[in-house]
């Protein structure tokens, strides 16, 4: 093994053993000696990345990734995800839609950003308020948050354009590995604060606040990370239902760690838990389970949503 794989394998281990969701259960000496004979004749970075799967399935942390100049290298822990229609439209359908499905439904379909560093909080979160404004009336008795096609991205911007729904106050929260509490998720004035620490910093809205309207919300197998940080945020809130298929199970919180000018891990290093302290360690399920019967061709065919829209009436 040469000299910079080894100061390459030694730090990485150190980063991992240091913030590691799982770092406490981990026999790190036992760890590292299989590394060691894994990457044993390596002369390359390369040749040792393709051992970082191997590291997460062991610490089981199927949402940690080492990126490694233009690659990534994970965990695939999860069983195949069958649900075509879903996989197609996450392709299709990458852009916000917010429309009426009639005079008294109102439809977000939130699919997942890329802003990774949080550059664009604001003015995504903005996005998302200014088209919610433009169909929302008086007449609105109830909301489809279609989060189906939500893999992720940055989570504040989501909560943030939201909270005129949503409503205010704890709506979640970061635990550790001992369950002790490691950040609340708060919406307050309409903007998102991680404990005390404001994320976005948006002008008071003057929306009509829609706290206790009715919200029926949409999630599927490829609803992940952030995406199911927003479905979390609505458990517990009054008047809210999830519908669909058990997400994608990405619900831990990651954090960056740089090796070296080339490569840099993201690990777990918290769970999400909802506003009433329930944490979630492998993925959401719904409250009404439909697999499959998705059409986002034409929406009214789409037994998600229809089921949807009959709960709503019921609420009126």
């Amino acid at each position: 093994m040469a000299d910079s794989v080894k100061v390459f394998i030694d730090k990485s281990l150190a980063l991992i053993q240091a913030n590691s969701i799982n770092r406490d259960k981990i026999d790190w000496q036992m760890l590292k000696k299989d590394v060691y004979d894994k990457a044993d004749g390596a002369d390359d970075y390369a040749a040792v990345a393709a051992i970082f799967p191997y590291i997460f399935e062991h610490i089981d942390d199927h949402h940690g990734v080492l990126k490694y100049k233009d690659k990534s290298y994970y965990w695939k822990s999860n069983e195949p995800y069958l649900n075509k229609v879903v996989i197609n439209a996450i392709k299709r359908y990458d852009t916000l839609v917010v429309k009426l499905l009639d005079k008294h439904t109102g439809y977000i379909l939130l699919p997942g950003n890329n802003d990774f560093s949080g550059k664009n909080i604001n003015k995504e979160a903005q996005a998302i308020r200014r088209a919610i404004a433009a169909v929302n009336t008086r007449q609105i008795r109830g909301w489809v948050l279609d989060l189906r096609l939500n893999t992720g991205g940055s989570m504040f911007q989501m909560l943030a354009g939201l909270s005129e729904l949503i409503g205010e106050g704890k709506i979640g929260s970061f635990v550790n590995q001992h369950g002790e509490e490691d950040g609340e998720w708060i919406l307050k004035g309409g903007n998102i604060y991680l404990d005390q620490q404001q994320v976005s910093t948006l002008p008071s809205t003057g929306l009509q606040k829609n706290e206790l309207i009715p919200l029926a919300v949409l999630i599927s197998g490829r609803t992940a990370s952030s995406g199911e940080v927003v479905a979390i945020s609505t458990i517990g809130r009054k008047r809210s239902i999830l519908i669909g298929e058990n997400t994608a199970g990405y619900t831990t919180a990651n954090e960056g760690f740089k090796i070296n000018s080339l490569a840099g891990l993201n690990l777990a290093v918290d769970y999400d838990a909802d506003r009433n302290g329930k944490i979630y360690k492998k993925y959401i399920s719904p409250d009404v389970l439909i697999n499959g019967e998705d059409n986002f061709e034409d929406i009214n065919l789409d037994m998600k949503v229809n089921q949807a829209l009959k709960w709503l009436k019921k609420q009126q």
